[in-house]
């Protein structure tokens, strides 16, 4: 995959982002990337990054509601499915990080993806506290998902 530099190419990471399966490449990819922002081109690109974070936010918190589904109380299950959460986050963090948005448009979408990984620990959190045994909130509380500053 070469470095996006028209319109067209940044839509084609996009689209790659989405499915998930080479998000290396992608990144590598839209890190080194160049495109003119004129005459519209900055909204569509923060469109479809938004795309992007919506739909992977959503493939997510799907995952890891089927995989708590079928744990059993497994607490390693558990563990890997924050993990892999968590990542997913990280992920979304790096990905909207790309030199061809201004500074404050990075900021924003950062914000965003934050702020759902906030809520979705205070949700997790708020669950957890049904759980008598306090094993559950002691393995949400030591692999929190919003804990995205590390990388």
């Amino acid at each position: 995959m070469k470095n996006p530099t028209i319109y067209a190419e940044w839509v084609d990471c996009f689209d790659l982002a989405k499915e998930g399966t080479h998000d290396d490449e992608v990144l590598k990819c839209i890190k080194n990337g160049t495109l003119t922002l004129n005459a519209g081109v900055g909204g569509r690109i923060a469109k479809q990054m938004n795309e992007v974070i919506q739909l992977r936010l959503k493939k997510a918190s799907d995952k890891f509601s089927r995989a708590m589904g079928f744990n059993n109380g497994d607490i390693n299950i558990l563990t890997n499915s924050l993990l892999l959460l968590r990542k997913e986050f990280k992920f979304l963090i790096e990905f909207v990080r790309i030199p061809i948005l201004p500074e404050e448009d990075i900021k924003k979408f950062v914000d965003i993806i934050k702020k759902q990984a906030d809520l979705m620990q205070e949700s997790l959190e708020s669950t957890s506290r049904n759980d008598r045994t306090g094993m559950l909130a002691s393995v949400i509380r030591r692999n929190r998902i919003n804990n995205l500053e590390d990388k």
